[in-house]
């Protein structure tokens, strides 16, 4: 019963999420070689999609006397230029695959790797994003009716309202709001955990890892998790070692972005997958601040293609191979998104993507680079490096952000707002969206 009212709840939405899940799953039998020759058919159909159907890129491809023809396989891959954030910001229209235009499919990334971006997606895309997960946590044994607990952000969210007990109970998925993550909030998580019997969580490390050490220095136990995946932020191995001793299960790393979903997950030996029946990784040039930055293209986006996308992240490929029985080739995430936790004199913490998210609305794509840091356990510094793409509407809603995050710690500190030329990066030329001093 409960399985055929989650598919029939993504049915309503106009997702064929089951029938999708399905196949995915099959993939995951495939020999190394299937895997090349799926993703080779899957990246030349998509270069002539976008070159069919996308201004930008009929435009791209002209201007440099690139024929459809020139490109035999994926090894040919590095003959079509790279795309970027700014040259998404300034070429949206021309991106935009007009039959498959819908302007309430707006996404705002995170600007989890410092520099936000607005965009728009499509119903194959939410398919693929939802078909995708179900693929990752059926590597644990769950199934489509089994019950899931997430960890999230959200904003003025009320778990007690009857709207969100029916959105509850059609999707399967049990919300906690990761920006409330207190003591207080921990024992309400574990009850419900343990009334819903819940087998599945997804969360942010920091959250996670935080929730489980509760549950340790407590003596809370609870057997019933199949699995723990963590996203959005790096996952660090003390982070993953606590979830698996509280949890009782193993805890999977998952690496994508909103551009291009679902780019690897890790299997239960801990390597990192990718997936190449979703998506494309390539290694790009070695940096000034060597490291070698990641290279994406994603299949499911049918409204803004990303096509060859330098998204922000670094890290490379691997020549490992795993025995999992997953035939797919690894990666490894050199830098990522990385976070602190923000404290404050009343206890309260909150991770970092608290405050990043709060940039994650339109308005914001005049801001090239963003910096949380307190300094302070009563001051928090804001800093902001402007783009061309910046007016005062952009400033009017940063002044807006920073009065609901005053609002939301309690007026535990002040945010000083700064615009600067650019933000240095950390000794090991990482950035820091948002860090904290406070230990």
């Amino acid at each position: 019963m409960r399985k055929f009212l989650i598919i029939l709840a993504w049915r309503l939405k106009g997702l064929n999420v089951y029938n999708l899940f399905l196949k995915l799953k099959e993939k995951e039998t495939y020999s190394e070689q299937e895997w090349k020759n799926h993703q080779n058919k899957l990246f030349l159909d998509f270069v002539e999609f976008c070159y069919n159907k996308s201004q930008y890129y009929k435009e791209l491809f002209d201007s440099i006397n690139l024929k459809l023809d020139d490109i035999k396989s994926i090894d040919d891959i590095k003959l079509i230029p790279i795309l970027t954030k700014d040259i998404v910001r300034n070429n949206l229209d021309k991106l935009v695959v007009k039959e498959n235009f819908n302007k309430k499919n707006i996404v705002h990334t995170t600007g989890s790797t410092g520099s936000p971006l607005t965009y728009y997606g499509s119903s194959y895309r939410s398919e693929n994003i939802v078909a995708g997960l179900w693929r990752y946590y059926a590597r644990c044994g769950w199934v489509p009716g089994d019950q899931v607990a997430s960890i999230w952000g959200f904003k003025n969210h009320n778990n007690s309202g009857l709207k969100s007990k029916l959105r509850d109970y059609f999707s399967g998925i049990t919300h906690f709001n990761a920006w409330k993550a207190n003591d207080s909030d921990f024992q309400n998580w574990f009850d419900s955990i343990k009334e819903k019997n819940v087998r599945i969580i997804m969360c942010y490390g920091s959250s996670g890892s935080r929730f489980a050490n509760w549950l340790l220095t407590n003596n809370k136990t609870y057997k019933g998790l199949k699995g723990v995946f963590s996203t959005s932020e790096k996952l660090y191995d003390y982070q993953k070692k606590i979830m698996e001793d509280a949890f009782l299960c193993p805890v999977f790393d998952m690496y994508g972005c909103g551009e291009v979903t679902h780019l690897a997950c890790s299997c239960k030996k801990g390597n990192m997958h990718l997936n190449p029946d979703m998506s494309i990784v390539e290694e790009g040039e070695l940096n000034e601040n060597q490291q070698t930055p990641l290279i994406v293209t994603g299949f499911s986006n049918l409204t803004i293609p990303f096509l060859r996308y330098q998204n922000g992240d670094s890290g490379f490929l691997s020549d490992k191979k795993c025995d999992c029985g997953i035939n797919t080739p690894l990666m490894e995430l050199k830098v990522s998104r990385l976070s602190d936790v923000f404290k404050f004199s009343d206890g309260k913490k909150y991770p970092s993507l608290y405050f990043v998210l709060r940039l994650y609305k339109k308005g914001f794509d005049g801001v090239e680079l963003f910096q949380f840091h307190q300094d302070k356990i009563d001051h928090i510094f804001l800093r902001i490096v402007k783009n061309k793409r910046f007016s005062q509407e952009t400033h009017d809603n940063i002044l807006e952000i920073i009065n609901e995050i005053k609002e939301h710690i309690n007026y535990k500190a002040n945010v000083e707002l700064i615009y600067q030329n650019y933000i240095e990066q950390s000794s090991s030329s990482k950035h820091y969206y948002a860090k904290s001093d406070i230990k």
